[in-house]
């Protein structure tokens, strides 16, 4: 009997993740494409140093999700493609890791993984958001997600920049290091790219 009740719930939660997730397909499929490519480089920078297998698939479910929250934010958010996006539409992107956090906290499974998405902005100087955590604060799921969050971003097209390629981004992530990032896994990360290439899709 509790086999199958804890069958039906698992059933269920996949049930709801798998709908979240088409939500946000329809809403922005940029965002979930990026999801997708975010996940699988923070699995190859877990596994560079050194995280067991269910750490690193861990962060891999965290990276899947990190941008999730996005579904909560207005379609002026979606629409507004200007370079210098207004302080409004910018206040209320910074929702968007307590928003996933909300849509999440439910799935049990996903327990583990819900600060890597709600921490994933904060910086080492303090400086990020939600919390303004610092970098021993910051859980290193999270860290691991912002670095390849960042190189994501940079990497491929966005409305409102221009692609770089992988060494400038690489470059620009170095400068980061111990400000916005923690230059350890930016160290890592570099190693992982030189050695094993961008995804491409």
């Amino acid at each position: 009997m509790q086999i199958h009740s804890e069958t039906v719930e698992l059933n269920d939660c996949i049930r709801k993740l798998n709908a979240i997730g088409d939500a946000l397909v329809q809403k922005d499929p940029d965002t979930h494409s990026h999801a997708l490519r975010v996940a699988r480089y923070a699995m190859r920078l877990a596994r560079r140093i050194g995280l067991s297998a269910d750490d690193t698939s861990h962060i891999g479910i965290g990276g899947m999700l990190h941008d999730i929250g996005k579904l909560g934010l207005s379609e002026t958010f979606f629409s507004n493609k200007s370079i210098a996006r207004c302080a409004e539409v910018l206040q209320e992107a910074q929702r968007h890791p307590a928003i996933g956090v909300s849509l999440l906290k439910d799935i049990k499974f996903l327990a583990p993984v819900l600060d890597y998405i709600h921490y994933h902005h904060e910086r080492m100087d303090g400086k990020g958001y939600p919390c303004g955590l610092k970098a021993g604060q910051i859980p290193l799921g999270a860290k691991i997600i912002a670095v390849s969050d960042w190189f994501d971003a940079m990497t491929t097209h966005r409305p409102y920049q221009k692609v770089k390629s992988p060494s400038d981004a690489l470059e620009l992530m170095r400068n980061a290091g111990g400000t916005h990032l923690c230059a350890h896994l930016v160290e890592a990360f570099t190693m992982e790219i030189e050695q094993n290439g961008v995804i491409q899709d």
